[in-house]
């Protein structure tokens, strides 16, 4: 083989996925090529060729939001059996040295199961841990509690099966070691940002006084609380306006929510595909917002909205929960407690009230922001599948 080789896999569209495209520029930038296998939505070409060299297989599955237990686990089998079956025959063809598989979910790992017996490495990319994900979903279903031992079961068998396992910051990873997964197959990739999206940082506006989200629109990211919250703070503040950039299952009782308390008229939702637009739609806000519930999936949630507010320079508003508060302190973000509308409109009225309080926080958050950027995890991605190959040629 000319170049070394990485196949990545991952339930979810691409280029779409941020975090997928930033470790498939750092994988080419590296020297490696790269094949991506994912879903395919209506439209969309069934193999591309990406600007700098990656190809993209896509399969003849796409992802249904909303859907219930037996649909999700419908897709992720047929999604699972359809991307073993393609790469399979891609490595046949011009074998792998890395396989990296994104979960979820963690049975996709089969996937990676021919390259592994043929000698190349495999890498699982955990970006969250699947009975969280499905605690959050279905956890008041019953035979919740046997569906949460299966999973965990699942994870554990999947995570054995890598050579390495990355996540997406050191609490997950805390997790993961506690779950049985050995310290030394474990390192963090942040979950941070690709920076030559960003468009240069405009000044917070203060009339009209902005309040914005960006990202999925679903129950657990608490979205209709956030709506509730800019109904109170919003009289008070006449010139406030609710900007929710996204999609998801819970856009309708969002919207509803806010006929219901009289906000329909301040509130502007935009589906938006492009990640450049979304950032170019936020910038200049008065605020940024990170409404997540506090729920057990949550507990170590940390959005990369989050760093995008920062790295824009607008003051961030957000969830008082464990993983978040590890990554900022009240010196650079505005908490409040996770779940309390109450709380949250009073987070908004303070930014609103002292604008340079807000923008002592935006500087400090930038310092600290510093640590988190894209470069130094970049170089963490690559030396991780440089190991798995050597690992693997090594045995």
């Amino acid at each position: 083989m000319s170049a070394r080789r990485l196949c990545t896999v991952v339930h979810s569209g691409v280029p779409a996925d941020p975090r997928v495209m930033a470790q498939v520029s750092a994988a080419l930038d590296a020297g490696f090529e790269v094949d991506v296998v994912a879903l395919r939505t209506p439209g969309e070409a069934s193999t591309e060729l990406l600007d700098g060299g990656a190809r993209v297989f896509r399969l003849p599955v796409s992802h249904r939001r909303g859907l219930g237990f037996l649909g999700t686990i419908v897709e992720y089998i047929a999604f699972t059996v359809l991307a073993t079956v393609k790469v399979a025959r891609l490595h046949l063809r011009r074998p792998y040295n890395v396989v990296e598989i994104h979960n979820p979910p963690d049975f996709l790992m089969l996937a990676a199961l021919v390259p592994k017996l043929r000698g190349a490495g495999v890498v699982m990319d955990i970006h969250d841990l699947a009975p969280d994900m499905f605690d959050s979903r279905f956890g008041d279903r019953r035979g919740a509690g046997l569906a949460d031992r299966l999973l965990r079961r699942v994870e554990k068998t999947a995570t054995c099966s890598a050579d390495h396992v990355l996540t997406v910051h050191e609490p997950y990873r805390a997790e993961l070691i506690a779950r049985g997964v050995p310290p030394e197959r474990t390192s963090v990739v942040m979950n941070t940002l690709d920076e030559r999206l960003l468009p240069a940082a405009r000044e917070a506006s203060t009339d009209p006084f902005r309040v914005v989200y960006h990202g999925t629109v679903t129950p657990h990211y608490g979205i209709e609380l956030l709506v509730s919250a800019a109904a109170i703070a919003a009289a008070t503040i006449p010139t406030l306006q609710l900007e929710i950039y996204g999609d998801g299952d819970a856009v309708p009782a969002v919207l509803r929510r806010a006929t219901e308390l009289g906000l329909a008229d301040r509130l502007t939702h935009v589906v938006q595909q492009s990640r450049r637009g979304v950032l170019d739609a936020v910038n200049g806000a008065s605020v940024g917002v990170v409404p997540n519930l506090p729920t057990r999936l949550n507990r170590f949630a940390l959005s990369t909205k989050l760093f995008e507010y920062v790295a824009l320079g607008i003051p961030a508003v957000v969830s008082d929960l464990p993983t978040l508060r590890a990554h900022f302190s009240d010196d650079e973000v505005r908490f409040f407690q996770a779940g309390d509308e109450d709380a949250l409109a009073e987070a908004l009225l303070d930014v609103a009230a002292d604008p340079e309080a807000a923008q002592a926080r935006v500087h400090a958050a930038r310092r600290r922001y510093v640590a988190y950027r894209w470069e130094a995890n970049a170089a963490a991605y690559v030396a991780q599948l440089e190991a798995a190959s050597k690992a693997r040629r090594g045995r």
